[in-house]
């Protein structure tokens, strides 16, 4: 029981000198080592990617250029571009996700809507030919900021779904309609310009050109976008 009680005794003498002598024991001398919640903020801590999530709404004018061609290549815009609008044609409406300072991502429905009044090898038509496409772009843009937040240069890179529709009728009253479902490349380049410092929304202008040959018109597909991005 003596022996006990020593222990007990030198243990407790221990701890109360262990207190007095030990600059970091009590609150008020104050530690130079970190907390435990201190340390733990700096093993979680992850470093900074850029990473960021911005939604734009995109309206443009979609304008389509038909080169190098089969019989079908001068196919045209009938209206001024106020009718076209008004008609929803040559139209692109879409979304674009904004995810780093040099990359971003956007899906667009475009529609494209052609005529002409005469095919070679088909002779007199007794109304216009017309060629009609909805396609589904998707495609990433990678971005090089020559002016942030005011200026910035993008290349395009995506693949387009197309689904396609010719339409005429000869002379002597026959009817002919062809369809066709395609998907192609796209690759183009464009350039933004912020209006408005206060603002994120920016005026876009790119040219979009498509790989291959569209099948119905034997004749490569090139459109020039000029459009608006609306921050959402």
């Amino acid at each position: 029981m003596k022996k006990i009680f020593l222990i007990a005794t030198f243990l407790f003498s221990f701890n109360q000198a262990l207190a007095q002598d030990w600059p970091y024991a009590t609150p008020e001398s104050g530690s130079s080592l970190p907390s435990v919640s201190g340390i733990s903020s700096i093993k979680t801590k992850s470093p900074d990617l850029g990473f960021f999530y911005k939604h734009f709404f995109t309206i443009d004018y979609s304008a389509p250029v038909i080169s190098d061609g089969g019989a079908n290549s001068r196919l045209k815009t009938s209206d001024d571009i106020f009718h076209q609008i008004r008609d929803i044609e040559n139209i692109a409406l879409g979304q674009h996700f904004r995810i780093h300072k040099f990359l971003g991502l956007q899906w667009n429905w475009a529609q494209t809507d052609l005529d002409n009044t005469a095919f070679r090898g088909v002779g007199a038509l007794s109304r216009k030919a017309n060629f009609r496409m909805d396609q589904y772009n998707f495609s990433a843009l990678f971005f090089v900021p020559v002016e942030p937040n005011l200026f910035e240069i993008f290349a395009e890179l995506g693949v387009s779904d197309m689904h396609s529709k010719l339409n005429y009728a000869t002379a002597d009253g026959s009817f002919f309609q062809q369809k066709n479902h395609e998907t192609n490349g796209i690759y183009g380049l464009g350039f933004q310009i912020n209006p408005d410092k206060n603002s994120e929304d920016a005026v876009r202008f790119s040219v979009q050109k498509y790989s291959g040959k569209l099948s119905l018109l034997d004749s490569h597909y090139t459109t020039v976008r000029i459009g608006y991005l609306k921050k959402f």
